[in-house]
């Protein structure tokens, strides 16, 4: 499973519904993977936070606890097309959230996210949506 931007920083947050998918997930044994570039996106913003040092911390506890996996020509070929025929239909994306997309489509992996954008390729994409707690 392919674990998008949202959903790992609801992890890094210590939401509970996140955790709880967390702990539901490694019930089943399932492969969790974290795409790089999700891992920019958390890089990003603990470059941008004000807790730098707290969150980089977080970041990199992370990143020990699941595999990463890298954005290959294949993934590229994915995500093109994808944005492509999005665009046309006058919708698009977020270049990193087609990026992730493509990633999952490509290796056949279902995408967890709690992001709702992710609706405009459940066509393409197995999605692994659940809803944050208000």
């Amino acid at each position: 499973m392919i674990l998008e931007t949202s959903f790992l920083v609801d992890v890094l947050k210590g939401r509970p519904d996140a955790a709880a998918l967390v702990e539901e997930l490694d019930r089943t044994d399932a492969s969790l993977y974290i795409p790089t570039p999700a891992l920019f996106e958390l890089w990003l913003g603990a470059g941008k936070a004000v807790k730098r040092r707290e969150e980089t911390e977080k970041i990199a506890a992370l990143v020990d606890s699941y595999d990463l996996v890298l954005f290959s020509d294949d993934d590229a070929r994915e995500a093109g097309l994808m944005q492509a025929r999005l665009s046309g239909s006058g919708r698009g994306m977020n270049t990193v959230d087609v990026m992730l997309a493509g990633m999952a489509r490509a290796r056949g992996e279902t995408l967890v996210t709690s992001d709702r954008d992710f609706s405009a390729v459940r066509r393409d994409v197995k999605i692994r949506s659940y809803e944050r707690a208000r």
